[in-house]
């Protein structure tokens, strides 16, 4: 095509006018670029750190209830929920623990865990009723690890009469995911502390009392937490719709979630300046260009040239800056961003990447840039279609 070989040609013998447009396609997307990636490390910094933290999806259900197996079924209907377990009143949940000789009483919580809980790594969970999870900082206080025996007691009739269980240290978890003298255990060991201080008969410990065939079948709390970060503040709003009285991290992530709109509404305002400046800037180099190269487009009419090899010829042109400048913008954008994060790395209180720029984001601004250089490109080509091959002799 004669227009493309003119184009190259004509680019080739006077490259200034070309560079000159690259370099102010360069200045608006690189700042641009840079700007949007500082605000998605920062705001993905924050929600990441929020994701890594069981703590941000629990929805802590405060006070006892009683929940019956219907009510737990309303619950568990709920959309967005990633994790729940039912738990006993708060004086079931409390406990002794010590060595399997009874020897270093100290006080813990109980806390009931199952498949898919939160708190515990992929291969943490535990293989039977015989087993628990114990925190770092109970392991420390009794001076036990990983596959030792211990057991936790509780009293009843006025702390004449003590049920102990054995148990063995399946796990031991860090301070980094819950702080305290804690034991998990299955729902079924806690059932059975709850009962036995409820004067219940447990036939299998060799504790004697009402039959446990008349005990009710209700619970008085929940280990509840939503499956991401984005249905906590609805399934937060869901709790208390039902009646309970919910604390949660709702609140911090809505303030996360608004600050990302404000910082890319700010973001998005100085780009959309630095756009007007650009399109102002590339559209009066590309009518220079096209006063520059009035001639040419005559003599490409004298030749017998349709209009749409005479438009084509600016067409190029215009593409040719938009895809140099373009690439140019986006390595140079890369280099400055992975300087910055060797050089701030941490700046957080983290690890996580000051410059974070998804590759979506950036053909996202690059297909913006590109469309605006070819819709201007387009625009002058069609004002070129108006040059008549006489024109090349006007001045003569």
């Amino acid at each position: 095509m004669i227009a493309l070989d003119l184009a190259i040609k004509s680019i080739l013998r006077s490259p200034k006018p070309n560079i000159a447009a690259m370099i102010a396609l360069i200045s608006v997307l690189v700042p641009t670029m840079l700007l949007w990636s500082m605000k998605v490390g920062f705001i993905q910094s924050m929600l990441d750190e929020l994701r890594t933290s069981p703590a941000s999806l629990e929805i802590r259900v405060k006070g006892d209830y009683v929940l019956t197996p219907d009510k737990l079924r309303e619950i568990e209907a709920l959309d967005g929920i990633g994790f729940i377990i039912p738990t006993a009143r708060y004086l079931a949940s409390r406990a002794f623990a010590s060595h399997d000789n009874g020897r270093g009483r100290t006080p813990v919580s109980l806390l009931p865990t199952g498949t898919g809980d939160p708190l515990l790594q992929a291969g943490e969970g535990l293989a039977g009723k015989g087993d628990a999870i114990i925190t770092r900082d109970l392991a420390e206080k009794l001076g036990l690890g990983v596959g030792d025996a211990f057991e936790i007691s509780t009293n009843r009739k006025k702390q004449r009469e003590l049920l102990r269980i054995p148990l063995t240290i399946a796990n031991v978890i860090s301070r980094e995911t819950v702080v305290g003298q804690w034991v998990m255990v299955t729902p079924s060991v806690i059932q059975e502390v709850e009962a036995f201080i409820d004067g219940f008969a447990l036939p299998d410990r060799g504790k004697e009392g009402k039959p446990l065939a008349e005990r009710p079948d209700v619970y008085s709390g929940l280990r509840l937490y939503a499956d991401r970060i984005e249905h906590v503040a609805p399934l937060a709003n869901e709790m208390t719709r039902l009646g309970f009285s919910v604390q949660s991290n709702a609140a911090r992530i809505e303030a996360i979630q608004q600050l990302d709109k404000i910082l890319s509404g700010i973001v998005l305002a100085i780009g959309l300046v630095l756009f007007v400046g650009l399109t102002l800037s590339v559209w009066s180099g590309m009518v220079i260009q096209l006063e520059r190269l009035r001639p040419h487009v005559a003599l490409l009419g004298l030749m017998g040239q349709g209009l749409f090899g005479v438009s084509m010829f600016f067409v190029f042109i215009g593409l040719f800056n938009a895809l140099g400048g373009i690439l140019l913008a986006d390595g140079l954008t890369l280099l400055l961003a992975w300087l910055g994060n060797m050089q701030f790395q941490g700046v957080y209180g983290n690890f996580a990447a000051i410059f974070a720029l998804p590759v979506r984001h950036i053909a996202l601004i690059d297909a913006g840039a590109f469309l605006l250089q070819l819709i201007l490109a387009s625009f002058v080509a069609l004002k070129s279609t108006y040059i008549r091959p006489g024109d090349l002799f006007r001045g003569y």
